[in-house]
């Protein structure tokens, strides 16, 4: 196919890769031994990027979802409801902003990103591309010129039953997802399956196709051609059991489809803007490894709590000091009949995400995470010490707004 260019004004090649430094800063030891490890990173998309290419990542990652900003001009709060010695209380903070900014930054931006991802997948890999009305046209030309258009495998529509009705226009029901291919030769991909429904092949089983839905729960008018699945009965509304309170975060139904497809057995998964984390528990929840990056300190709140949940090994490492300007806190945690006590004054205690006690390497010697949900329940004053555990060094606490404390280990 003839290839075509996408110009702007001032658009230059990608910089190449730069060098970025890294501490890695939390180690929470996995709970479950049939779900896979996850590595969080903190910094920018492209800086992440960066430093898995300096690691010597390219060419080993299998499959990257990018969810990136759609240019709606909205400033996103996430909420939790947490339980507290009074009763409920609700925390908001601004989770992630998403501003109607100029299209030539955000389209230089998004080329940088595809040149690294092209350049981390391995030769089996995809990359899906999840966009609105937006920003989709202008994101499918840059992945036509960087992976080749021939390479598109599809232009997946995912429809949706929440969101407003408008006077003046259709009201705006679905999301794009671009599925690329690194080389359609070895591209892993397995095709799922649904129940036929026509007489000729009443009993069998058929290809899917590419309209997913999730409409409201109970809705029975189906688009033709859509999943008649768990897609139809997820609509993750502001209700729905699956809420983290992140405010964008996508239907784990959504990406399940996608990791079941095109994530190999115990690949490499990666989405260097993370949010709330979704890609991450459905590749670990099939045993496969997953990285994922946001600059957000919520964001990587929503995320390590959802993995530590599903009993996943979660690693925090921060680019360039990211998170590194922690807090230090004179209130410490007091050591005795094995188990440690938190020395907090309450109305801090109720702020917290997660605490715990760590050793010298940053690893989790004992830990509470109450991240999973968007109702927390009450944090827990005392954890239990393993026996033969490491020497505890220092205690850490996170809260609802992702800022990290350290405080002092006494006797």
């Amino acid at each position: 196919m003839t290839g075509v260019r996408l110009t702007w004004p001032g658009r230059h090649a990608p910089e190449p890769p730069q060098k970025h430094g890294l501490e890695t800063l939390l180690t929470v030891p996995e709970t479950r031994a049939d779900v896979g490890a996850a590595r969080l990173i903190a910094g920018q998309a492209i800086a992440v990027l960066d430093r898995l290419l300096q690691e010597g990542r390219a060419g080993q990652v299998d499959l990257v979802y990018l969810d990136p900003p759609f240019g709606a001009g909205v400033s996103w709060p996430r909420r939790r409801d947490v339980q507290t010695a009074d009763g409920q209380a609700t925390h908001n903070v601004v989770a992630y902003e998403d501003p109607a900014d100029d299209l030539v930054d955000w389209l230089q931006h998004l080329e940088t990103v595809l040149d690294r991802v092209h350049r981390l997948l391995s030769p089996r890999g995809s990359v899906y591309v999840h966009l609105d009305f937006r920003r989709a046209p202008h994101a499918r030309l840059l992945l036509d010129e960087r992976f080749g258009a021939d390479n598109l495998r599809n232009e997946i529509v995912w429809a949706y039953g929440l969101g407003g009705s408008s006077k003046d226009r259709f009201g705006r029901k679905h999301d794009v997802i671009q599925f690329y291919a690194k080389d359609p030769r070895h591209t892993y991909f397995q095709a799922p399956l649904q129940k036929a429904t026509s007489q000729r092949m009443k009993g069998q089983s058929k290809r899917a196709t590419d309209v997913w839905q999730t409409p409201h729960q109970g809705h029975d008018a189906a688009i033709t051609g859509a999943w008649p699945d768990s897609l139809i009965d997820l609509t993750l509304s502001n209700s729905d059991s699956q809420r983290t309170g992140y405010p964008t975060q996508k239907p784990i139904a959504l990406l399940d489809r996608i990791v079941h497809a095109s994530l190999p057995p115990g690949g490499l998964a990666l989405d260097p803007m993370a949010g709330s984390g979704t890609l991450g528990v459905a590749a670990v929840r099939v045993g496969g490894h997953v990285i994922l990056g946001d600059r957000s300190e919520v964001a990587l709140d929503a995320s390590r709590g959802r993995l530590v949940g599903v009993g996943a090994r979660v690693q925090v490492d921060a680019l360039d000091g990211a998170l590194a300007t922690i807090k230090q806190q004179g209130t410490h945690v007091r050591l005795a009949d094995g188990q440690a006590t938190l020395a907090l004054p309450d109305a801090q205690v109720d702020a917290l995400s997660a605490w715990g006690i760590l050793d010298a390497q940053g690893r989790a010697l004992a830990w509470w995470d109450g991240g999973d949900q968007r109702t927390r329940e009450r944090v827990p004053m005392t954890l239990p010490l393993p026996l033969r555990a490491g020497k505890p060094e220092r205690l850490l606490t996170i809260d609802t707004a992702g800022k990290w404390s350290v405080g002092n280990v006494g006797a």
